[in-house]
Formats: C-alpha cells, structure tokens, sequence
C-alpha cells in the first residue's frame, strides 16, 4: 500500500488544487489531459494512503472536506518553498552564501543594523541571515573562531596575523555618567580616579566566554557590576 510520502508528491498536490478549483473531477480531468476515471483513482490512492477523505463525492460537484482544505492549504505552502528552494539553489551557483552570519557588537545602534538587514532583504538574495549579539573582545572572537563571517563594532584592532580584513566604521566617544542624585553628581570637579574608585561602576560585560575578557574606562580596585 502507498505511503503518504508515496503519494504527495508535488504533481499530486497540484492535482488537487486543479480538482478544488474546477469543483469537478470532470473538468478537472479535461483541464489536465487526464480521462476522469485515472484523475479519481490517483485522487482515491491519495486518500488510501492519508486514510481521509479529501473530497466529498455525494453530489456532482467535488466538495473538499476539512481534511482536503488542509492539505491543500499546506500544499500549497509546500509548493511555493519548493519553488524558493530551487531559486536560492540557482543564486548559491551564481555566488551567493547561503548563510551569512554576523557578529554584532552591543555598542552597535539597533536601529541603524536592522536598517542595513532591510536594505540586504530589498535585493532579494538566497541567502539566510543569521545575528549574534556579542561585546568588547567577544565580537572578534566569533569572526576568528568561524563562528562568524563578518563583525560590526569590533572594538580592537584584529592585528595583521590573523588574516581579517577591516575598515574603520568611524570613532565611539564615551562619555562619563552618573545618576543626578549620585554623590559624584555633586563632587567638585575634576573628579580624582581616588574619590571614583570608592563608586561601583556599570559596564558592560565581555562575551567572551573564557579568560579576562576586555575593559574599558575602568580603574583597577574598582567595584563592578555587570
């Protein structure tokens, strides 16, 4: 006996559609080339096989049931990721990733990178895009671990001997802050690393997920919470 995977193949599935929309077998038959009596038995094998009734036979006209809305309702979702699959093939032959992962740093705006991911989308491509959030030296690490293809926001210089290749995105300025009720909002300036020393700092912490990891703008001794 047949097996669903034996029978829902995508001619089959279009033979469905072709029956719902014509509402007959009959003109189905004719719109298709097929005698009505070969396009009913494929239709009954296909039933056998999912042990449902697709179309409701009781009268002249192809009545689909439930069961036949929702494999034609799936069908066709089926259909067209067929029909994608074979265009995001036929791209990759022409040069395209099919997956292309970035490693975004937290200092990055998120406005500014979906932006740039709605741009990339308008053109169209094959490829699947694929963000990982990291910070500080985490976001080089998962480009030279290959874990990445591409960093936005690498807060180091890469060096020469790793391979990658960087173009500078332009300058962070960062600037100090505090609350307006903290007591370093009304300490006389220049604030000493001293009297700064004494305050927890908030930063943010490094994605890296073994050793030191990297710090900015912070004293050594000095509280942190991140």
């Amino acid at each position: 006996m047949p097996t669903p995977r034996d029978v829902l193949t995508p001619d089959a599935l279009a033979m469905l559609q072709a029956v719902s929309e014509a509402g007959s077998f009959a003109q189905a038959a004719r719109a298709l080339g097929l005698v009505p009596s070969a396009l009913s038995y494929r239709v009954r094998q296909i039933e056998e096989a999912l042990d449902v009734l697709l179309f409701d036979r009781s009268s002249r006209q192809a009545r689909v049931t439930e069961a036949g809305r929702e494999l034609l309702f799936e069908g066709a979702r089926l259909l067209g990721e067929i029909d994608a699959v074979a265009n995001r093939v036929r791209r990759v032959a022409t040069g395209w990733e099919s997956q292309l992962t970035l490693a975004v740093d937290s200092i990055m705006s998120r406005a500014t990178i979906m932006e740039l991911c709605e741009a990339f989308f308008a053109l169209n491509p094959p490829t699947r895009l694929k963000l990982r959030e990291e910070a500080l030296s985490g976001t080089l690490l998962a480009l030279t671990s290959g874990q990445a293809d591409l960093a936005i926001g690498v807060a180091i210089e890469p060096g020469t001997s790793t391979g990658i290749h960087s173009k500078p995105l332009g300058q962070m300025h960062f600037v100090f802050a505090v609350a307006p009720h903290h007591p370093l909002a009304h300490a006389p300036e220049p604030l000493s690393d001293e009297l700064i020393r004494q305050h927890r700092a908030v930063a943010v912490a490094d994605s890296v997920q073994r050793g030191a990891g990297l710090s900015f703008g912070l004293l050594g001794g000095q509280d942190v919470f991140t």
